[in-house]
């Protein structure tokens, strides 16, 4: 888990433990019309407020298992793998009041097969945390398209700094590492589709990315630091991508919004 004011940080550059930003039309928000399959709940999950102060975020375990510890903002926008801009009509409460979310995902979900401490949420599993917003939140939502500023992530002229993956069972990853603020250039990507690489950019970049590479599979890469003195994290990345052989420029384009049309405090358990 991350410290409170990582945690925010990462949020509103747009949720270090998130899947992806889901922009146009991934497997998280498929259910838009607010119906998340029965067999896609949690087993047994509890639900209670909690102190502000501590850890927070989303935590996943082997076995499938999750704890979320923060405001139910947070957890919208990891379940449906947005970012802060993207939800919208949210209640004061559900900005300002922690809880504290363990659940366990049935013993026929795949999920119970996760072996690792900390992976990033499965599709599985985010769908679960839909329908647990649903069924005891009574959570009700639509969405919405807005234009607005966006990064376009193309292909570039150098060759491909793309490998295929060592263990294409991974769980996918692609970041940017942060030495102490300094972001000298060293990034890694394991098990990475370029959709999933465009999520993760625009968490650096603070907008959303379309990925309109047409770069099908998924890849590993390794980008060794190639400045020690710098302290920008959109220079980082804009210079990561030029070296994966890619290129990325500004541009407007589709956004999807959440917007959350009812919600209500949960009862204890």
């Amino acid at each position: 888990m991350l410290g409170y004011g990582k945690l925010r940080r990462a949020l509103q550059t747009a949720a270090i433990a998130g899947l992806c930003v889901c922009l146009m039309n991934p497997a998280a928000l498929a259910q838009s019309s607010n119906e998340t399959p029965k067999s896609l709940v949690f087993d047994v999950a509890t639900i209670k407020p909690c102190s502000p102060y501590g850890s927070a975020g989303l935590s996943t375990y082997p076995g499938g298992g999750v704890l979320f510890r923060g405001l139910i903002k947070w957890l919208v926008e990891i379940a449906f793998s947005l970012q802060d801009y993207q939800v919208a009509g949210d209640p004061k409460w559900v900005s300002s009041q922690w809880f504290e979310i363990n659940a366990v995902p049935p013993e026929a979900s795949p999920s119970r097969n996760i072996k690792l401490q900390n992976a990033d949420a499965t599709s599985e599993q985010r769908l679960m945390l839909q329908g647990l917003l649903r069924d005891r939140f009574g959570f009700k939502f639509h969405f919405e398209m807005k234009e607005g500023e966006v990064y376009v992530l193309s292909r570039g002229t150098r060759a491909l700094e793309l490998k295929p993956p060592k263990d294409p069972a991974a769980g996918p990853r692609a970041i940017l590492l942060d030495n102490r603020g300094i972001w000298d250039g060293e990034a890694q990507g394991t098990n990475t589709t370029t959709d999933y690489l465009a999520i993760r950019l625009s968490r650096y970049l603070q907008l959303p990315v379309l990925n309109q590479t047409d770069i099908a599979g998924s890849y590993d890469f390794y980008l060794p630091p190639d400045d020690a003195e710098n302290k920008d994290p959109v220079v980082a990345v804009l210079r990561v991508v030029d070296r994966l052989g890619l290129k990325i420029k500004r541009g407007r384009g589709p956004i999807q919004h959440l917007v959350i049309d009812h919600i209500e405090m949960p009862s204890e358990n």
